[in-house]
């Protein structure tokens, strides 16, 4: 330890620009309830189609990037043992994009790139040369499904 703090020409800056903050006080006001839901409005015809068409659009996009995913990873050539799970991945995801909807926090999906990469991660391969090209063929998958 040389005795130097680590953290000192952060101080004369932080020292300087924040010395006066003079924050409020917290109070609670014990007339209305600790937790109370908000009043929901009722939205207009346009605001529910408009939400509708981009719902759709949004579940249009999640079942196209969860075939394509699934399709990509069962490819035979994966050598994948155990049976597929299509329908329960959609059904996953769609409880829990239900779920955050409701607390207003963002969607879920994604899964497309890292589904084949984690295949791939977890296979054992040997790469043959033919004809002056570097061939790859995948001989075991270490399944976690």
């Amino acid at each position: 330890s040389s005795g130097i703090n680590a953290e000192w020409p952060l101080r004369p800056g932080g020292s300087y620009f924040f010395r006066e903050i003079n924050l409020g006080k917290f109070y609670v006001n014990e007339e209305r309830p600790l937790f109370q839901l908000i009043t929901f409005i009722v939205p207009s015809v346009g605001a529910l189609f408009s939400a509708i068409t981009l719902g759709f659009i949004m579940s249009l996009l999640f079942f196209m990037e969860g075939n394509i995913s699934a399709s990509i990873v069962n490819n035979p050539s994966n050598k994948l043992k155990k049976g597929t799970a299509y329908h329960h991945d959609m059904m996953v995801t769609g409880v829990i994009n239900a779920i955050m909807s409701v607390f207003g926090l963002p969607f879920v999906h994604g899964s497309l790139p890292p589904s084949p990469l984690h295949v791939r991660a977890l296979a054992d391969i040997e790469e043959h040369i033919e004809n002056g090209n570097l061939s790859e063929k995948i001989v075991y998958v270490r399944e976690t499904r």
